[in-house]
């Protein structure tokens, strides 16, 4: 860095100094000059920059070249030593060679700022700041004087808290004849039993702006045809729970719900194409509730009654017909998540075709495959409760894990108030826990977004590990701060 000291009023008998320090010097664009009046003094404003792109604002002070070099020197090994990234100082000027030297005494080096001067923070745990390359996330513990710092400083202009997109789910839930059979566990209660009680577990924890549909099936007698009905031949569809937030504990919607489940009795056979079809067209797609959509389809085998409720209800007929709706779903925005229950792994019919294979191609066309996974498997692309101990066990857990993936960390950007603007250089993300405690989430340009956070399509996306924390605190507050380049802190002392 070059530093230069020129005369700013104009007295010939002042002497430019140039010291190299190895780095730049960029001059304010605004005031490059400024005058003093002090006799025998020239006084120099500009911008150091002493990591690489955030400016050191050089105030008054009047400076022998013996405290000039000394100063730098400081500056030099605060740098290397890594004690700041980059800091703010007070002025520096040059004394003459003659006339009125000024004061007697060198100028030592300055303390540290108490200011709010932000720094560069180089990617928290391991990321790296847009000056330093590209960006890969990390998170910065903040203090209450940070956080009050960096909503007030010079570059703020305005925040926000912000609320996840929502969730809209749509159950399809088989309670077929084969649902009273006895489930895999410690106890002795049927895999409807055990269903219902995962289901109510898992409703409970989902957001109150999550909304719900619920459609079980065929929840009815079922009789065999070869040629095709109205739906509601075997499928209740006056049952129907119409997609509404579930809304706080004790809500009527929940209530709803909770009714419901206590209202099912298994029986009949197991109509899923028309189910999942009627489910998709009057229960989620007339919705105009805002947020992600999905279907959730938990069947414990093979349907038997195809399309139109055509069928005997014993033989398994062709799933190619529900991976096509469920391919339908998917092309207009619509993620299906797909439980196999215990039974799924051998088909009705005297067939012992293996049901497994098409939840699994469901699963992918479905948008929702396990990382890993094959059709055909082991490793199946679906919920594959088939080779657990504790069906219930296994139950609420799937559950939660879907619940955790609709769940999102993604935020959309609010329009800015009256006179303001959104610069996408300028947005930082503060995550604050029920706790108190408060954490800057740095950006990730890089691409795996495992800590951090990244813009999308002009929302703000929190990535995994600080998603997980993030919505494991009910109580956690996400705040976007406009105005400030993304990944700086405050210098608080």
């Amino acid at each position: 860095m070059d530093v230069e000291c020129t005369p700013a009023i104009g007295n010939d008998r002042f002497t430019s100094r140039r010291i190299a320090i190895g780095n730049r010097v960029s001059r304010s664009k605004s005031n490059p000059r400024r005058e003093s009046h002090t006799a025998g003094t020239g006084v120099l404003e500009t911008s150091l920059r002493v990591c690489s792109g955030v400016p050191i604002r050089i105030a008054h002070a009047t400076i022998r070249p013996r405290a000039l070099s000394a100063l730098l020197t400081w500056i030099a090994m605060r740098q290397r030593y890594g004690f700041v990234a980059c800091i703010v100082l007070p002025c520096i000027a040059c004394s003459s060679s003659d006339g009125d030297p000024g004061p007697s005494n060198d100028v030592l080096p300055p303390p540290m700022p108490t200011t709010s001067t932000p720094i560069i923070i180089p990617g928290g745990n391991g990321g790296g700041s847009q000056n330093e390359g590209p960006r890969d996330g990390g998170t910065q513990p903040l203090t209450p004087e940070q956080v009050t710092a960096l909503e007030t400083s010079s570059c703020a202009g305005w925040k926000t808290e912000v609320e996840s997109l929502p969730a809209l789910l749509q159950l399809v839930v088989d309670v077929s004849g084969s649902m009273n059979e006895e489930a895999p566990g410690p106890g002795d209660e049927s895999k409807w039993e055990l269903t219902r009680e995962a289901l109510r577990d898992a409703l409970d924890g989902l957001p109150d702006t999550t909304g719900v549909g619920v459609l079980y099936y065929p929840n009815r007698d079922t009789s065999r045809s070869s040629r095709p009905r109205e739906i509601t031949a075997c499928v209740r569809t006056n049952e129907l729970i119409p997609m509404a937030l579930l809304g706080a504990p004790g809500s009527s919607h929940r209530d709803q719900i909770d009714a419901s489940l206590n209202r099912v009795r298994p029986n009949g056979a197991t109509p899923t194409h028309d189910a999942f079809y009627y489910a998709f067209e009057n229960g989620l797609e007339p919705s105009t509730l805002p947020g992600n959509r999905f279907m959730l389809l938990i069947t414990d085998g093979a349907p038997t009654l195809a399309r139109e409720c055509v069928g005997d209800g014993r033989t398994p007929v062709d799933t190619d017909p529900i991976i096509a709706e469920i391919q339908r779903a998917r092309d207009e925005g619509v993620r299906t998540f797909i439980i196999g229950s215990p039974g799924s792994e051998v088909s009705l019919g005297g067939s012992n075709e293996d049901a497994r294979p098409w939840l699994s191609r469901a699963a992918m066309v479905g948008g929702t495959a396990k990382d890993g996974c094959t059709e055909n498997g082991p490793n199946f692309c679906h919920f594959d409760m088939t080779q657990v101990s504790d069906f219930g066990a296994a139950l609420r857990d799937g559950l939660a894990q879907i619940a955790g993936q609709i769940v999102s960390c993604v935020y959309d950007i609010p329009p800015p108030p009256s006179g303001q603007s959104i610069n996408r250089e300028a947005i930082n993300v503060v995550v604050s826990s029920s706790s108190g405690d408060a954490q800057l989430v740095l950006r990730d340009d890089m691409g795996d977004c495992t800590e951090g956070w990244k813009l999308e399509n002009d929302q703000v996306v929190l990535c995994e590990a600080t998603c997980n924390r993030a919505k494991s605190d009910e109580s956690a507050r996400v705040q976007l701060l406009f105005g400030c380049t993304s990944n700086q802190v405050p210098i608080v002392e």
